[in-house]
Order: structure tokens, then sequence, then C-alpha cells
């Protein structure tokens, strides 16, 4: 799903995931063009709202206001909850959209969401706290120690790391007992987005566990002691930082083997991924650096200077690049590496990048956030670069929100009225055809530039 175009049609699995709310025959946000990001201030009080990219402040949108915070655990972005854990162990929930403020647990020792935006809170005696839809639920049964990692998981189950006594593995949920089972762990652990398998280094490689008991544990050798593990968005791959290799090694979870890699001028430490799996930051071992690779063609882009904490660098919904610089935290677009945004003073805050936004409407909030680009009119334009085109709407519209999953500003144009040209699914508009034709080239597949009051689009040539 994170490669340019729609080389894979392997879908997620089934599970209680939110399906995105998006309209493909009409005008809509893309993934790539929606999401704010909330700074929560060092001292407490109302946290802010900033638009993507260029980071200006848009006021008066949330109320309530929030003591210190420790952390940012994460946004339900359905039900407009802002989850932190405050100094003094507090999980707290505040409504984005009311602005109340409300106790979830004491003592919180781990917090996470799972994929469909319900929280998970274990607190010091492995009590487990859950809220799904605005409701709050006590487990009856603990998990029985203090998890090192925890990760959400499909079907509102929760993925636990215990390492008291033996280190051991427990998936659980709210309506049954939980299921453990012992294992050597090393080091680093990653899960995939849905909690289905989960990746442990080792001194020398990498252990795949199932969650769902389906698979037997499997290992894959690596040369070099592995130092951090992180999955693609889709799950399919694993990226590996090994102790002194440069580079990452990437591994197939279903091959079970080492298919590739991405070079890097050095070992890394520590990687975060981007939601939509386009882009990969490495920290190297040593500096404080970030640097920023194009995974689809696995290419160094560049390094920026940055430091690394829990919330930042991270790549926004919209596919800014938000980092720490100085006193100031600074969006820049990760293509390019040029600076869209800066907010001074902001480095001594928290900040958390969601796919959240206002309702439209609340207190004129939406009218400031960076809408489509419906009127990407240039001398030349509006220009399409056109993928498909089929007589069947609901297989076009299928193949658009697939591109869109994968960071693509796609949709479906309706063919004109009396005429039989059936749907056409499309990335843009964009001004010129030099742009559009830039766009195309990097799909890797057929493509068209299609102009809509061209009525036949013609042929373009092909990569």
């Amino acid at each position: 799903m994170a490669l340019w175009g729609c080389g894979s049609q392997a879908s997620p699995p089934a599970s209680s995931q939110l399906p995105a709310k998006q309209s493909v025959n009409g005008p809509r946000r893309a993934g790539r063009e929606s999401g704010v990001v909330i700074r929560l201030a060092a001292r407490g009080g109302t946290p802010r709202l900033y638009r993507l990219p260029d980071l200006v402040e848009v006021p008066d949108v949330i109320r309530g206001r929030v003591p210190v915070v420790e952390r940012a655990v994460g946004v339900d972005p359905e039900a407009a909850f802002l989850y932190v854990r405050t100094t003094k162990g507090e999980l707290l929930a505040l409504d984005l959209e009311s602005g109340r403020a409300d106790t979830v647990a004491a003592a919180v020792e781990r917090a996470t969401l799972g994929p469909d935006g319900t929280l998970y809170a274990v607190d010091a005696k492995g009590r487990v706290i859950s809220v799904a839809r605005r409701a709050r639920l006590a487990w009856p049964q603990p998990l029985g120690g203090v998890p090192r990692d925890l990760f959400g998981a499909a079907d509102q189950r929760l993925v636990a790391i215990v390492t008291q006594d033996r280190p051991k593995l427990i998936i659980a949920a709210a309506d049954q007992p939980p299921s453990t089972r012992t294992f050597a762990l090393g080091g680093d652990v990653g899960a995939t987005r849905w909690g289905d398998l989960i990746a442990v280094a080792g001194d020398s490689g990498i252990t795949l566990l199932s969650t769902l008991g389906r698979r037997e544990p499997a290992f894959i050798a690596l040369p070099d002691h592995p130092r951090a593990v992180v999955f693609s968005p889709s799950g399919h791959r694993l990226y590996v930082a090994q102790r002194a290799a440069p580079g990452l090694a990437v591994i197939d979870r279903y091959a079970h083997q080492e298919i590739d890699g991405v070079a890097l001028p050095g070992p890394a430490s520590t990687i975060r991924l981007d939601p939509f799996g386009r882009w990969l930051l490495a920290r190297p071992t040593l500096g404080d650096t970030a640097w920023i690779v194009d995974l689809p063609i696995k290419s160094l882009r560049g390094a920026v200077a940055t430091s690394w904490h829990a919330d930042l660098p991270a790549v926004a919904p919209d596919g800014s690049l938000l980092l720490r610089q100085g006193t100031d935290v600074v969006a820049y677009r990760a293509d390019s590496l040029r600076e869209t945004g800066r907010v001074p003073g902001g480095a001594v805050d928290l900040w958390i990048t969601t796919p959240w936004t206002p309702r439209g409407g609340y207190r004129g909030a939406a009218a400031l956030l960076p809408q489509a680009a419906a009127d990407s009119a240039g001398p030349e334009g509006p220009l399409y670069v056109q993928v498909s085109v089929s007589q069947n709407q609901a297989w076009s519209a299928e193949m658009a929100q697939q591109l869109s999953r994968a960071g693509l500003a796609a949709k479906v144009l309706p063919p004109q009225p009396g005429s039989d040209e059936g749907f056409r699914v499309v990335l843009g508009p964009y001004p010129t055809r030099a742009q559009a034709e830039a766009i195309g080239r990097k799909l890797g597949r057929p493509f068209w530039i299609y102009q809509p009051t061209t009525p036949t689009p013609p042929p373009s040539p092909t990569q």
C-alpha cells in the first residue's frame, strides 16, 4: 500500500477499523491534504491548534485545559478525544469539541491507541482500562504484570510484553482470559498496525511471533545485531537497524527472509515511519540528525539537523516533516527539504500530529484549514494523471481509495452527461503538464495526462 501506484492489491486484515469517510465522486480532501498538529504547553493550559504545512495557528478551536503533561498518548479522530498522561500518572481524555477533560485512570504505567482508536491503559497493578467509542470499561482480569511494551490490535485486543520473571507475550481482550506465551527477549520489539504479528530483535536475528496463533514462530538470521525494528504500514515488510552495519535490512514477513536493504551513510539507532509508508526517518548512532528516506525508491533524500524525542521528529498526515531545531519547531516538505513553516519557541512544548480536523463551521476554524486543490488551474491546467477508466463505478471507487491510502491525491471523475466515457481514476489536479507528467512517471505503470476540456486524453510516454 505504501508503494506509488497500485502495485499491491493486498488488503489489511478484517477488523474493527473504521472505514475512511471519503467521497470519490465529488470535492474531497485527499489523504495527504488533511490533518493538523496540536501543541501542548510544557506548563499546562489550553492546547493550541496549527494547520499544516505552514504551521499557522488556528485560534479559538480547542477549549478546556490540561495540567502539566508527561507525554501525549494520541488522538482518536472519530471520537475527537486527545489522550495525555500527566506527570502525576493520570490518564486524561480531552474532548476536542466540547473542551471537557475527564480522568480515565490513575497510576497509569503504559497506554496506547489501537488501530480503531480504542485506548488501552495499564496501571501499576496490571489492571486494564479501555475506552472505545467514548465508553470506558474496566477489564475484569489483570494482565499479570506491568508491560514493557504495549500494542493495540484488531477486534479490541491488547498485545503486551511483560518481563517480570520470564519474558511473556500476552494477548488479552475484555471478554476472555489472557493468552500467555513465553519467549526469548533480546532487544527492541515492534508490532504491525493491526497487532497480528510481533517482531523481536535478538542477538543474531529477528523472531516473528503471530498473536493470532495461526503460524509457528519464525526466525530470520541477520549478520549483525539488530537494534531497532519497525513494520511498514501494511505490515508486509519489516525494517531493521543493526549495530554496526550501515543502512537498514528489509525483511519480507511472509517469505521469512531478508529481501533487500536501504542504504544509509552509517548505522542507525532509531527508525520512524510515515503513517502512509512514503517516508522513513532514521537517527544515526552519533549526532543530532534525521536521515530522510524516500521508501518507494529506497533513496536517501537528505539529512536535517534535529534533536530526537518521543514526539518529534515525525511525518504528519499531510506528508510534512515536523521537527525541532534549536528553540523552534519547523515544518519541511519531505521531498525537497524546503521549509514551509516555523513556530518560534515551540521546542519546549509537546507536539502531536493527527488527521483530526474541526467540524465544518466550528468557530470558523475549518475555513482556515488547507482545502483540497480543486482550484489548481494554471495556464495549462487543470490537468490530471489518469491511471484507469472503467464502466464499473464501484471498482473505480475502490481503486481510488487504495491510491489515497498510499498517500496519493486520487479521486474518481464521473463521465460527462450523455457520454459513455466511463469513470476515470485520476491524480491531481495539477497546474502544469510538467508537474502532472512528473507524478505519472513515479507510478511505474501506464498513465495518461487528462484535461477535462479535452474529449479524448492523448497517451503520454510512461516509465
